[in-house]
Order: structure tokens, then sequence, then C-alpha cells
């Protein structure tokens, strides 16, 4: 078996296994990506990453983290992801930075957004 098949069946285990879980409704909080090209939005199940560098806030946005890592598996089928927004729990954010490894999953980099994705 090829070794990119293998890490991507592992991908799509871990991204199964670590995906966040809303509490109260037992439903699985997906990124929702708003592509620039107006093709539609795109859910996709993910990995919340520990960012290297915390920020406590954003001068003039609400308290609390402003930016956000993600881990999307290949499976998903994303991908120049950088400049479209997302939405991810109810909170929007634009994509800053997007890297793809190796085996087609992709690192995800977010700010949150001051505004709604939409305006």
């Amino acid at each position: 078996m090829d070794f990119d098949v293998l890490v991507g069946r592992m991908d799509d285990t871990l991204t199964a296994t670590f995906r966040k879980i809303d509490k109260p409704s037992g439903q699985v909080i997906q990124l929702v990506i708003h592509p620039r090209d107006g093709s539609g939005d795109v859910s996709v199940d993910c990995i919340v990453e520990s960012p290297a560098i915390q920020e406590d806030y954003m001068p003039g946005s609400a308290q609390g983290s402003a930016m956000l890592w993600l881990f999307v598996p290949a499976s998903a089928g994303v991908d120049d992801l950088r400049s479209d927004t997302a939405t991810y729990n109810g909170v929007d954010y634009d994509v800053v930075q997007s890297d793809d490894d190796r085996c087609g999953g992709v690192h995800i980099r977010l700010r949150k957004r001051s505004f709604p994705w939409n305006q």
C-alpha cells in the first residue's frame, strides 16, 4: 500500500478521534469555509491545533483568542484557501495562511474578524 494512502487514512482516523464536539447538542463542530470565488460554502471536519504564539486579544475585538490553527485532512478536498473566510463554532475568521502537507492535508491559520464574513 502506498505511503500517502496510509497517511491519508491516519489523518481521517485522527480527525474523527480529535475533532471537537459541542457538549450540549452532541454535534460535531465543523469549519465552514466561505470561498472567495463564491462557489458555495463548504463544511469540513478539522482538528484545532494549539497555536505557537497565543494572543489574548486583538485591539478593537472582543476578548478571547484572535488566532485559530486547524488541520483539515486531504479527504475534505479543500485547497487554495488563502484569502477565503471561514466560520468555526459561530465565530468568523479570515484565512491568513494555508499550508499543504506532502500527503494532501491542509494546515490553516485563521485570524478572528471584527465584522461578519458576509460584509
